[in-house]
């Protein structure tokens, strides 16, 4: 828990929401939602007036994947912005159909929807629908209930999680555990 904070006054909400599905269809949706909303009202050139909690940004993504992770849809909206142009922002995003999420696909985000090609919030988006996408498919594809998993996955575990964050130095405790997991679980082994 944070400690207590100074006496403050509240000008800006983020909530950014993040589901998994499995579908009945064997595929897998990953959804992410953002919405910023300011707590005073106040005038823009673009939508006129904004009320306070209104959206600034009201923006969702939707990802439909496979087993393998591999982009098989992809729908994302911008239903507020602060300005009329931002909603084209997300034509770009379909140039990502037939990706795979795994090591290294926010730079092929960037790549596509980068700067001028884009919206920074809808990249934000799905820099962490990637990591939904692993939270949701993990225990499916690599925890318990996986029997095997194939020498190309395990190498895209390993270098996505590989010295990511404390716990997973490279060559740590819970690295080394999890290293071990994965060994055991690859076919032919």
């Amino acid at each position: 828990m944070l400690s207590k904070p100074a006496k403050r006054d509240l000008k800006h909400n983020r909530t950014i929401k993040g589901k998994g599905y499995k579908r009945e269809d064997g595929l897998w949706d990953i959804e992410v939602f953002l919405i910023d909303s300011k707590t005073y009202s106040f005038e823009n050139m673009h939508r006129g007036y904004i009320s306070s909690g209104e959206p600034l940004h009201d923006m969702a993504v939707r990802l439909t994947l496979n087993d393998e992770r591999k982009i098989i849809d992809i729908e994302a909206v911008i239903n507020a912005s602060p300005y009329n142009i931002c909603p084209q922002a997300v034509e770009n995003c379909q140039k990502l159909k037939g990706e795979y999420l795994i090591a290294g696909f926010n730079r092929k985000v960037i790549k596509t929807m980068g700067g001028e090609k884009g919206c920074r919030h809808i990249t934000d988006l799905l820099a962490y629908a990637g990591t939904i996408a692993y939270q949701t498919l993990w225990k499916e594809k690599t925890g318990g209930e996986a029997k095997t998993i194939t020498e190309e996955e395990a190498k895209s575990i390993e270098k996505k999680f590989a010295n990511s964050c404390f716990a997973f130095k490279k060559d740590g405790e819970v690295y080394n555990q999890y290293k071990e997991i994965l060994i055991g679980k690859l076919e032919n082994s």
